[in-house]
């Protein structure tokens, strides 16, 4: 026999080598050639067939053609309004082209592949930022405030910052030139019109506009001399947006740029010891690949204190009419920057602004995009990116004549009274900084599944949708929907003291259409200790800690949970002789804590203190006994009831 098996197991080798599976036979060209014929005519045919074939380059390793038939699955599923499954296959086509080694094939797609995006997170508050080492001048909580307002309202006196915006603001930016050997202006009235502001500090964006071979040292500690006579914190951006080719002088050699840096950051830490250096690139919308070529310019973190990045919120990307980027969140260009450094450095958005007025492609208000997006950015920022330790806004209109570069965007703040509500309400909150040196009280953690929470806890949702609005965010505990937030960071306090042991949390975000467009569901653990506890079909029940018996077990019947009257009453406390029953009438009767209670088997209604009330579901007599949703009896008592599916459990604590 065993000779026999030898010779079967052969001859199955053979025939598997000389007649593949019908997978080895498929050939992923001919449904991706089929699928392009039937793009315009069939498209939900050509999705399946774009799938079957992706899947079989991703199982035969081909990377590149993997990532070019996800794009075609992002833009065939865009063209037809599938946007959830149009965002999810952007995400796998640029993470191929990543693996690939080509991620800038992904850039013509960037912009509305991110805009489609969805996420959803939550967040918890806590009293702790956790171990972390301090950079100079960095709070152990919070963000400062920051402005560039040298064409503002307030330009002439920085004091005038809070009557105008609500608060005073912590930061302020200007800029100096370096234009070659011997020849450099610092904004000298910006240093002054800072030192003024009690607290105050200075963001000094130092631009080597001569190029990085007109630099000297001798230069530079002249400069670090007199930052140091301003004796307040500097925040040195020294020749910042290094990554943008073509817009200044000292883009395209990494290693003299680095080289450079180091000498600034060495003359300013022996010449003015109040100044914190700070690297800071430039956000460009594209592929993570292609943004990290930024790194290449990073001097080391010895000799940076602080990193940046620079970015704006424009309806149309550097003002082309075919580039739209009114999906893009804000929050999103932090994204890459922050996993790459908050583990060891603090970041600071050196540069920020909001488009309430497009000026190009055509002249178009957009008030109500930019009103919506500022307070989503400022609320929602210490949730999503606790270490983002200053943001500095833009106040300016790029149509301004002393504006030498592109003309796109309007990002003033006072001249628009829909956009400086917005602003105002949103940096209100404690988290957001008046002056160097001070901390907020806490920060926050994401909500983990399987998390224990105590207390009461405010939890607030960090949203990310492919519309860019969002009308609501619904909280469900245990199926019960407890609140649904309509405004950034979509705030809900939960008293997790109310819910004994394990619970579903389920959250669920809403486009501006009133669609579900996203939704996570949590595994938690409350606080509360049950007072009684029942297992659907177990005859052992726990009251106030102490196992008892039943004769009867609860039973489910049209997806309620039913059970035995008689014992719940027990277990919350109503006693022996509180119980009773009149055959004759066919009434359940409980009498306790001066409650008077009244059940009456196939009646959908119930008695409380005389009143007459009405129940969705009637109680059953079920083996001689009277069962009914505990509820009913509980809520009248004083107690809640809460339902744990993955024990089949039903839970009475304390209101």
């Amino acid at each position: 026999m065993s000779g026999m098996k030898v010779t079967r197991m052969v001859i199955i080798l053979i025939l598997l080598l000389l007649f593949p599976t019908a997978a080895a036979w498929a050939d992923p060209w001919q449904d991706y050639r089929r699928a392009g014929e039937l793009e315009a005519g069939d498209p939900a045919t050509a999705e399946s067939l774009y799938r079957s074939a992706v899947a079989a380059f991703e199982a035969g390793g081909d990377l590149i053609n993997a990532g070019l038939t996800w794009q075609k699955i992002f833009r065939l599923c865009d063209r037809q309004g599938k946007l959830v499954e149009a965002g999810a296959a952007y995400v796998k086509e640029a993470a191929l082209f990543q693996q690939a080694g080509v991620p800038d094939w992904a850039w013509e797609d960037t912009a509305r592949g991110e805009s489609l995006k969805s996420m959803l997170r939550l967040f918890i508050p806590v009293p702790d930022p956790g171990r972390i080492t301090l950079a100079k001048f960095e709070p152990a909580a919070g963000t400062y405030l920051g402005l560039y307002e040298e064409r503002g309202p307030a330009g002439n006196d920085y004091n005038r910052v809070k009557d105008l915006y609500g608060r005073q603001h912590a930061l302020y930016l200007g800029y100096g030139h370096i234009y070659g050997p011997g020849n450099f202006v610092l904004p000298r009235d910006t240093m002054e019109k800072a030192r003024q502001v009690p607290g105050a500090g200075l963001v000094l964006a130092l631009e080597p506009n001569g190029g990085l071979g007109g630099l000297r040292e001798e230069d530079l500690t002249a400069i670090a001399r007199e930052l140091a006579a301003v004796k307040i914190p500097v925040f040195l951006r020294f020749a910042s947006e290094m990554n943008m080719e073509g817009t200044n002088a000292w883009h395209g050699d990494p290693a003299a740029y680095v080289s450079w840096f180091r000498r600034v950051a060495t003359i300013m830490r022996r010449e003015a010891p109040n100044v914190a250096m700070v690297w800071n690139p430039f956000d460009i919308v594209q592929p993570e690949g292609v943004k990290a070529t930024a790194l290449e310019y990073y001097p080391g973190d010895e000799y940076v204190d602080w990193v940046g990045v620079n970015f704006y919120s424009d309806y149309y990307l550097s003002g082309r009419a075919d580039q739209p980027g009114a999906g893009l969140d804000p929050l999103q260009r932090l994204d890459y920057w922050y996993r790459i450094f908050a583990g060891s450095k603090p970041l600071m958005v050196g540069e920020f602004g909001i488009a309430h007025t497009v000026l190009s492609p055509g002249r178009a208000d957009v008030s109500r995009w930019a009103a919506f997006n500022i307070r989503k950015f400022y609320r929602t920022l210490p949730l999503l990116y606790p270490r983002v330790k200053a943001v500095v806004y833009f106040d300016l209109n790029e149509s301004d004549p002393l504006y030498t570069q592109a003309k796109v965007s309007d990002y003033r703040l006072d001249d628009n009274p829909e956009v400086l509500t917005a602003y105002r309400e949103a940096i209100a909150g404690p988290h957001y900084l008046e002056q160097i040196g001070q901390k907020a009280l806490g920060t926050y953690r994401e909500l983990e599944d399987h998390m224990a929470i105590r207390g009461a806890v405010t939890l607030g949702a960090a949203v990310k949708l492919y519309d860019p609005f969002i009308s609501r965010v619904e909280y469900y505990l245990n199926g019960e929907l407890l609140g649904s937030p309509t405004s950034p960071p979509y705030q809900l306090t939960i008293d997790f003291n109310r819910l004994p042991g394990e619970g579903s949390l389920v959250v669920k975000a809403y486009d501006s259409q009133g669609r579900e467009a996203v939704s996570r569901a949590f595994t938690i653990y409350g606080s509360a200790v049950p007072v009684a506890i029942f297992t659907l079909g177990q005859k052992s029940y726990s009251s106030n800690g102490q196992v008892q018996e039943m004769d009867v077990a609860p039973l489910l019947e049209n997806g309620r949970t039913y059970v035995p009257l008689r014992y719940l009453a027990l277990a919350l406390g109503v006693p022996e002789e509180g119980i009773g029953w009149d055959p004759a009438s066919q009434t359940v009767t409980l009498n306790s804590a001066g409650h008077i209670l009244k059940f009456y088997p196939g009646r959908e209604e119930m008695e409380r203190d005389g009143r007459r009330e009405t129940l969705d579901v009637a109680p059953l007599n079920r083996y001689d006994r009277v069962f009914l949703p505990a509820r009913y009896v509980a809520e009248a008592l004083g107690y809640r009831v809460t339902w744990s599916p993955a024990r089949q459990q039903l839970l009475v604590t304390r209101e």
